[in-house]
């Protein structure tokens, strides 16, 4: 589109109406005093959210979609006003554990899968069996 020029009465004609100012702030494109913002919004692409601020309706949207702040580990608890913020399940490196140690016993290699139990863990499974019988 040609970027629309001011005619002989100081104002600027786009698509039937007129506007004193091609760019202002949302307000005045809100209230019909300029036609677009800076960044291209035009009265349509605006929208006042709940807390009378004007936004962009398509930014509003998208981030309510989103839904960011459950993103993040807020959530909204019966019984309790607003938000509360829940704790979410450490992984091993949040917790210090080195990243790599015992897989071995996470992951067992093709061969010790396949391989019988050692010795030693059925003995301790025996002893824990016979302390529970005599308890």
């Amino acid at each position: 589109m040609k970027r629309p020029t001011r005619q002989e009465d100081g104002l600027y004609h786009i698509n039937g109406k007129t506007y004193p100012e091609l760019f202002g702030s949302r307000e005045q494109v809100r209230n019909g005093t300029a036609y677009k913002t800076e960044g291209n919004l035009v009265k349509k692409d605006l929208f006042t959210n709940k807390w009378g601020r004007i936004v962009s309706l398509k930014k509003h949207r998208t981030a309510k979609k989103e839904m960011r702040l459950r993103k993040y580990g807020y959530f909204a608890e019966k019984g309790k006003f607003g938000y509360v913020k829940k704790a979410v399940p450490k992984t091993r490196k949040v917790k210090g554990g080195a990243i790599g140690a015992d897989l071995s016993v996470a992951y067992p290699t093709s061969a010790s899968a396949h391989a019988a139990p050692s010795a030693s863990v059925s003995g301790d499974a025996s002893i824990k069996g016979s302390a529970t019988v005599s308890a």
